[in-house]
């Protein structure tokens, strides 16, 4: 083989051997770049997976704390109607007390003790005075509490049984002559303003 022959053949391997190199080097780095493609890819797709493992958590965490709210609800709901069925049940075993007492001696001085109140919430003046029937013979001295509406309220009153009667367990209804202002003081009055009262207490020390 002459010189030329194999200058060459060296070229051809040298040529060769480096395009081995250049196809082991861009194959190292293809597989580097495959790899690197392959570990962001997985980091992605972690991410990705947390991502959404945290958005179901808090929309598991929401929908909790909605059914605890609605659980705790409706329970107070429930404490609340129980409340006012223990309530509805004293107040109806005070009206059946009341009922007792207005045949008593004792309610006689309550009815007058009414009429001087509603007398004075009023602001004295003219006054007229509806009760039961059963009532009217026990207001006999009518003079006297008007006297006791003038002094307390710093009004010349007066006060006038009328002839119309009411349908009450107790107590009396007193108004001006011209029926501009009404006080209703029958039992069953005072009963329903006190029931509002602790009912609505009541709401509010279980709703705070």
């Amino acid at each position: 083989m002459s010189a030329e022959e194999e200058r060459i053949n060296q070229m051809v391997e040298d040529i060769i051997s480096n395009a081995k190199n250049e196809a082991r080097k861009y194959t190292k780095e293809a597989k580097q770049q495959t790899q690197e493609i392959l570990e962001k890819g997985k980091a992605v797709a972690e991410q990705e997976k947390e991502e959404i493992i945290e958005m179901k958590s808090k929309t598991i965490s929401e929908l909790e704390k909605q059914q605890i709210a609605s659980i705790n609800l409706q329970a107070r709901r429930e404490i609340l109607q129980k409340k006012e069925e223990e309530i509805s049940k004293a107040f109806t075993s005070a009206e059946d007390e009341l009922k007792k007492f207005s045949s008593k001696p004792a309610y006689t001085k309550v009815l007058a003790s009414l009429i001087v109140e509603a007398g004075i919430a009023i602001g004295g003046g003219n006054l007229l005075v509806k009760t039961r029937k059963a009532d009217k013979s026990k207001l006999k001295e009518l003079a006297n509490l008007a006297k006791e509406i003038t002094k307390k309220s710093g009004t010349k009153s007066s006060l006038k049984l009328v002839t119309e009667t009411i349908d009450s367990i107790g107590g009396v209804i007193v108004l001006l002559d011209d029926e501009s202002i009404t006080v209703d003081n029958t039992f069953e009055a005072r009963l329903e303003q006190k029931y509002r009262s602790i009912r609505t207490d009541v709401a509010k020390s279980l709703f705070v």
